[in-house]
């Protein structure tokens, strides 16, 4: 064995060791308590956690350890166990954090590797989204009801990700004109970003604003005007430009002959002002606002988009029918998907672009699902963005319809479909479905939870390639512990420049090589001339020690790499922290697709 063979030996049982966390599968079966990258399914049985393609489940959450018992639900006087799971974030570190169940004032933590149930904390009430701040270490709740034992009236609450058990206080609170029994309620979405720095947004449903406030008082600073709409609601963000594209929320006219909308729904009509479309003008008329006037005639102010560098509106943005849609923002920002009540026929694709300038349109898609019978409804619920082997994918999945459109943004008129299940639609309600990509994989998980399945698409291959059945599905979230896999790849690149700096050192340059043989033959002539001395000289044994001990070589560079591996443990803890704001795009929530 000479030196090179023992530190490719070496390299191989060191390798393993440092990098042991950059497959799921390896590193659960070597340690059982570690799950790694993994696909974390929320639903009416508790949590199931599956590696990234689906072939092996790595843990089950009955719901009784999860979920809450709420009284009086819906008018039953029994206690019952609900499983609603309204949102779920990953801090990409420690925890994975739910919003578990309405009605109660409680936010779920787990432990990221193993997940295991830390405990439920005290939030404010229906605690509705959650979003990740990654500079502060902060998860940000927004919830539509006062906390119950708040010391100051709050919609939202912050927990530390590094001590979940501290309070921290909060003021924000807004004077809701709700219109429905049960309040006061505020409903509307944060935005707390690190290009942000220091402060972030909110809006309200029943409240013309974009709100600022200050991440660090948790206090409304300043509002921003949403002119003629009645409050703002889907809020989204850009990191490309620094733009906030929030719904606005119009009132409409309802009830009568040549209203916006012939039906007021489920709730008797109130009495509103209309601010735009054909009714506009009209005050203290029968109507109804929010979603219920979603698609119809007053809903013609669009998305606005606010530019937070200067806190203006540069502009808003209507679907091709000429209504308002949602906005789903791209991972890396550059496009905004907007999806609106017109049976999935079309989806209007916006492009970012400088800060300070309006969006462009990049694209009317046109897909080809069946619309018959819902013309006037969303048939998407969620999508997903896939950034894989240079391919900018979205994937949209029709409620009504068991099939995946798959749109290549570089030939966005050319869709790939797949089918998922045979008959009737398998989503909830057939309408909702939840669409999560395993990151840093093939795979697209899509649910089916009217039938309890959910389905795996290989976006590469343009397949179907799993069904798993038997999983109830309210969210979906794709978590991976991106500091084990920065701390892990800190610890390899040491060990292997720590053994190429070893290979270098104790390589003979070929030069030295051809110097020692000259010496070698000048010492042999040398010893000819004088063989008659050395006749009469005393014989004396000489050891050569210039010999190669593999067996030595072997034992020094294991020691020298324990040694390297013993520092660089100590190295890795110190910086640890340095590295993770240093790849903080990487922290980012996965279970957010509100965050760009």
């Amino acid at each position: 064995m000479n030196l090179l063979q023992a530190f490719a030996g070496l390299a191989s049982l060191v390798a393993p060791t440092a990098g042991m966390v950059n497959t799921a599968k390896d590193q659960h079966h070597m340690n059982r308590d570690f799950i790694g990258e993994a696909i974390w399914i929320f639903g009416l049985d508790g949590v199931s956690i599956f590696n990234p393609d689906g072939s092996e489940n790595l843990k089950t959450i009955d719901p009784k350890d999860i979920c809450h018992e709420v009284v009086g639900y819906r008018g039953n006087p029994e206690a019952r166990l609900l499983c609603s799971f309204y949102d779920v974030v990953s801090d990409g570190k420690k925890y994975v954090w739910a919003a578990v169940t309405r009605g109660i004032p409680k936010i779920d933590i787990l432990d990221i590797d193993t997940g295991d149930i830390v405990g439920s904390f005290s939030t404010c009430m229906n605690p509705t989204q959650l979003e990740y701040h990654p500079l502060r270490e902060e998860i940000w709740v927004r919830c539509t009801e006062l906390h119950p034992n708040a010391t100051t009236p709050s919609y939202m609450d912050v927990f530390s990700t590094a001590s979940p058990s501290v309070s921290i206080d909060t003021e924000i609170f807004f004077s809701s004109n709700y219109r429905s029994p049960g309040s006061p309620a505020s409903k509307g979405y944060i935005v707390v970003d690190n290009s942000l720095g220091d402060v972030g947004y909110i809006t309200d449903r029943d409240q013309p604003y974009i709100f600022k406030i200050d991440l660090s008082t948790k206090k409304i600073i300043d509002k921003f005007d949403l002119p003629l709409a009645y409050g703002g609601i889907d809020a989204v963000y850009s990191r490309m430009n620094k733009h906030i594209f929030v719904r606005a929320d119009v009132c409409c006219t309802c009830g009568f002959e040549g209203a916006d909308n012939p039906d007021c729904g489920r709730y008797s009509p109130d009495l509103v002002n209309v601010t735009t479309g054909n009714q506009a003008g009209q005050t203290n008329v029968p109507g109804v606002c929010f979603y219920r006037c979603h698609g119809f005639g007053a809903d013609t102010i669009g998305v606005y988009e606010f530019d937070t560098t200067t806190e203006t509106i540069v502009g808003s943005h209507l679907m091709k029918e000429g209504f308002t849609g949602d906005p789903y923002p791209s991972p890396d920002g550059k496009f905004i998907v907007m999806i609106g009540r017109n049976g999935g026929t079309t989806v209007r694709v916006l492009k970012t672009g400088l800060t300070s300038a309006k969006s462009t349109i990049f694209s009317d898609l046109v897909l080809d699902f069946n619309s018959t019978g819902n013309e006037d409804d969303s048939i998407f619920s969620d999508l997903a963005f896939v950034e894989r082997n240079g391919k900018n994918m979205i994937i949209f999945v029709a409620g009504p319809e068991n099939r995946a459109a798959i749109v290549d943004v570089d030939d966005i008129a050319n869709p790939t479909y797949v089918n998922l299940a045979n008959g009737e639609s398998t989503a909830r309600y057939q309408k909702m479905r939840e669409v999560e990509w395993a990151v840093g994989t093939d795979y697209v998980w899509v649910s089916g939870d009217g039938a309890k399945q959910v389905y795996i698409i290989d976006v590469m291959k343009k397949a179907l390639v799993r069904t798993i059945d038997g999983v109830s599905t309210r969210k979906m979230i794709s978590v991976v512990n991106f500091a084990k896999m920065n701390a892990a790849k800190m610890q390899q690149d040491m060990v292997d420049a720590a053994i190429a700096a070893s290979y270098a050192q104790m390589k003979v340059p070929e030069e030295d090589t051809i110097a020692a043989d000259a010496a070698t033959e000048g010492s042999k002539k040398e010893g000819t001339t004088n063989s008659i001395e050395s006749e009469a000289a005393p014989q004396t044994k000489v050891v050569d020690d210039n010999d190669v001990d593999p067996v030595g070589i072997i034992g020094l560079a294991l020691g020298v790499c324990a040694l390297i591996v013993g520092t660089m443990n100590v190295y890795v803890m110190s910086s640890m922290k340095n590295q993770i704001s240093s790849n903080k795009d990487d922290l980012v929530s996965l279970g957010s697709k509100d965050i760009a």
